[in-house]
């Protein structure tokens, strides 16, 4: 089974029979609002939106539909799959139970010496974590030049040496989770970050993951006006609060 699919299966048991109210896709992020108001992001690959005016989804109307019929979008392509995950997130909302909030580096005790491997390029996070003195290796899908960040090609070889872990929540929606958590099992520490991340521990039972961090909603109106207007995870501000759940 997909990751992608395993959180469905988590939102159906929990959600199933609730009824979405609205679902808004934009060109970074995907919002969906369920009728009991909770609110869930998932984020959008434009590659996958395609070049024409239509962009192919399993269904539609979306707005109405059962959670149970859009998490069924789970493993049916990348957009679908955005779809799938913000409605997940939005079941998952009221039983978050958060070990603390904020930057989850915040709450982490880096050491010098520390080999820490970040899947996506996470900026405001690449100071904090080279202060710390510990030794930060980035992958990410299109390096700049002369950046020094490793390509993907490169994380069988370098992330299985590393002490900590942090992979971005939208290798969930491309698919490449499943193969990146081969390359952590010897990782000490295991984080899932970013607005996509599903914030329910039980989503990664006997996973080598140990913290998720993601955000919770907080003005559902201001999010959906940025992800309307095609607005990225900085443009979102004090509308979403970063909450982590760590076990």
């Amino acid at each position: 089974m997909k990751f992608i699919e395993r959180v469905a299966q988590q939102a159906m048991t929990r959600g199933g029979d609730l009824r979405v109210k609205s679902v808004f896709i934009g060109l970074s992020y995907c919002v969906a609002e369920l009728e009991n108001g909770s609110c869930g992001l998932a984020f959008v690959f434009k590659d996958a939106l395609g070049s024409g005016c239509h962009v192919p989804l399993p269904k539609r109307p979306l707005a109405g539909s059962s959670v149970a019929e859009l998490l069924a979008f789970a493993g049916q392509g990348s957009t679908a799959n955005s779809v799938a995950l913000a409605v997940a997130n939005a079941v998952f909302a009221p039983h978050v139970q958060p070990s603390s909030q904020g930057d989850f580096i915040e709450n982490f005790s880096l050491q010098p010496g520390m080999k820490v491997g970040m899947v996506g390029n996470f900026a405001p996070l690449v100071n904090p974590i080279r202060k710390s003195g510990a030794e930060l290796i980035i992958f990410d899908e299109h390096p700049p030049a002369f950046s020094g960040i490793q390509s993907p090609e490169a994380i069988p070889y370098l992330l299985p040496a590393c002490e900590v872990a942090i992979i971005t929540g939208t290798s969930i929606i491309n698919e490449t989770f499943d193969d990146l958590l081969t390359h952590v099992v010897d990782c000490r520490y295991v984080t899932v970050l970013g607005p996509s991340t599903p914030l329910l521990a039980d989503c990664y039972a006997d996973t080598p993951v140990s913290c998720a961090a993601g955000v919770r909603v907080r003005d559902r109106d201001k999010v959906v006006h940025t992800v309307v207007e095609a607005g990225g995870t900085q443009a979102f501000g004090p509308s979403v609060g970063k909450v982590n759940v760590c076990w």
